[in-house]
């Protein structure tokens, strides 16, 4: 079993008793879910349909955190809103500890040995640049379920890892890529193992239920996107590219260059201009914005408006596996 980084301060000899889970944002919820029994309470702080640019904390967040057992963040810049908040109250119940309130779990993903990171593209329109990154990516293979050897030096000679590139500079939607999922759910199921020591046998064999499911999914998603692979598209932000790049998709570039950057007139015009000469086939949308300016763009051109939800925010998936066979779902839907 790969060592588990996780920061467990405080633990005490824990009885079995029903688990407080808090996680930062909805895919950490899909991975935890199937390790929760119905007296378990999952919490999760980014609400649906609300943006993690921004963010901020309710008195009901703070609760959640205070009283969880167990809190999943990713670690990057997604959610690196809820560190201070976290780490203050784990400050405040490690100097009060005792049997009946111990320090809580706090597992980050981003810390996870092996995990496979990607620095931001450049502020580009795409093209060439994704392309090169498909073709160093072909053959590139998925976390698998039953062995993860033959996969992780080969993603972290290709990508780096997090202690490579530099925390400013990296792709923080680390949680699109399956091979990064598979650990992340091992992870998991090894906080819950310690949190549930009567229990672990069962929380191990639902690990590995859980990394045959992703597995099968990977594997699914393949055949799925096969024949769309080719298919230009844009994007509204780069938040996609480790799931594009297992997958080989053809992303043409964004339309805005970060969340919080509303293009300029002369892009929007150059945007418009290389839709029609590229032959752009779709332009996806998110939930959490506004597509007004993204219609705008689109308005009088042939090309179709798709959504993508990097978050999962508008359904409730029940595993990780769910959630991106959804957002597979969500590409096929307008490439085809």
């Amino acid at each position: 079993m790969k060592t588990l980084m996780f920061i467990l301060a405080g633990l005490v000899s824990w009885q079995a008793h029903a688990l407080q889970v808090t996680v930062t944002i909805p895919p950490l919820a899909a991975m935890v879910k199937p390790y929760l029994t119905p007296d378990d309470t999952l919490t999760v702080l980014l609400s649906p349909g609300a943006s993690p640019h921004g963010f901020q904390f309710r008195p009901s967040h703070l609760t959640a955190l205070n009283e969880a057992d167990l809190i999943l963040t990713v670690g990057s810049g997604v959610d690196r809103w809820a560190d201070k908040a976290i780490r203050q109250m784990m400050a405040e119940r490690a100097a009060s500890a005792d049997d009946k309130t111990p320090t809580p779990v706090w597992v980050v993903m981003q810390k996870q040995p092996g995990l496979a990171v990607l620095p931001k593209r450049a502020a580009t329109d795409g093209g060439d640049a994704h392309q090169h990154g498909h073709e160093a990516h072909d053959g590139h293979d998925a976390h698998d379920s039953h062995g993860h050897e033959e996969t992780e030096t080969q993603e972290n000679q290709i990508h780096g890892d997090a202690q490579t590139v530099a925390p400013l500079k990296m792709d923080g939607h680390t949680w699109l890529s399956v091979h990064n999922a598979g650990l992340m759910i091992e992870a998991i199921g090894e906080a819950i193992a310690t949190l549930k020591p009567q229990e672990a046998e069962q929380i191990r064999a639902q690990q590995e239920t859980n990394l045959v499911a992703l597995a099968e999914a990977d594997q699914a998603i393949q055949t799925q996107l096969a024949s769309v692979e080719k298919v230009p598209y844009l994007v509204l932000h780069d938040a996609f590219q480790y799931f594009e790049k297992r997958y080989h998709l053809n992303n043409q570039g964004a339309i805005q260059v970060s969340a919080e950057v509303k293009p300029s007139v002369k892009r929007v015009l150059a945007l418009r201009q290389r839709i029609q000469s590229d032959g752009i086939q779709c332009v996806f949308k998110e939930p959490q914005f506004s597509d007004k300016q993204l219609r705008y763009i689109t308005r009088g051109l042939d090309v179709k408006i798709g959504e993508l939800d990097p978050l999962g925010r508008n359904q409730s998936h029940q595993s990780y596996p769910e959630f991106i066979q959804g957002l597979a779902m969500q590409y096929r839907a307008c490439l085809e």
